[in-house]
């Protein structure tokens, strides 16, 4: 029978790990639990690069160009004729040259619809590659010190958030059907439920705050939800109207 040694705790990327011994043989139990830390304010500003930075990086990087190369397309530069004289042009959209007598301040750039976007992805392209070149140093440094890569588990805590994506789509496809009242009266005991509160007390806390959440936002505030709905529309004309104006 398996017996857990005494003896301090061995961080492994900051999760602790013990010996049990099988047979003779020292067997190691890794968990994903972290030990536990007092609170520190200035924790909340610390930067620290982990295993999974490397492929976020990437796909920031990846965004950056995707977002770069769809500019000319999304704000109408692909389609637009431009001056001759680009030199004037350029010279009266920063407010260099009277355009008609006039001096606009600031020229008249700022008031383009392209020129915000512009200005974020001259910020956002060089930030992803100054970062995806620190990312990578830090993923050498880690190689060269044979420490065991652990961006697959990250990345699937990431994909593991799909999840409860899902559930919010699918959330948003039963209103239509279902209503607002019954969509939601599901909703939260279910991802209670899900969460590991699975005793009758938490499900019936649950199912008492969704039924709140309904009688405020949909029955105080008026909050406009779909109207047509399929269970609703079942349902006798005067308690049809009453739900749909209600719940």
């Amino acid at each position: 029978m398996a017996k857990p040694t005494s003896g301090p705790e061995t961080p492994v990327d900051g999760a602790p790990y013990i010996f049990f011994v099988t047979d003779g043989a020292f067997e190691p139990v890794i968990t994903e639990v972290p030990p536990e830390r007092k609170f520190n304010s200035a924790d909340l500003f610390a930067f620290r690069r982990v295993r999974g930075d490397i492929v976020l990086s990437i796909l920031m990087l990846v965004m950056a160009l995707f977002l770069i190369a769809s500019f000319a397309a999304e704000t109408g530069w692909a389609k637009r004729k431009l001056p001759a004289d680009m030199g004037q042009y350029i010279g009266i959209q920063l407010g260099l040259l009277d355009a008609e007598g006039r001096v606009a301040r600031l020229g008249t750039i700022l008031k383009q619809g392209w020129f915000a976007p512009m200005m974020c992805l001259v910020v956002m392209l060089p930030s992803a590659a100054l970062n995806l070149a620190a990312s990578w140093r830090a993923t050498r440094k880690w190689k060269r010190q044979q420490m065991p890569p652990r961006w697959q588990y990250e990345v699937g805590q990431w994909v593991r958030a799909l999840e409860f994506i899902g559930y919010f789509a699918l959330y948003t496809l039963a209103v239509p059907v279902l209503g607002y009242l019954l969509s939601t009266m599901i909703l939260l005991p279910f991802l209670t439920f899900r969460l590991g509160y699975r005793s009758w007390y938490w499900l019936r806390v649950s199912g008492l705050v969704a039924f709140a959440i309904v009688l405020l936002f949909r029955t105080a505030l008026q909050i406009k939800t779909p109207v047509n709905i399929w269970l609703y529309n079942q349902l006798p004309d005067a308690v049809g109207i009453f739900m749909k104006t209600w719940f």
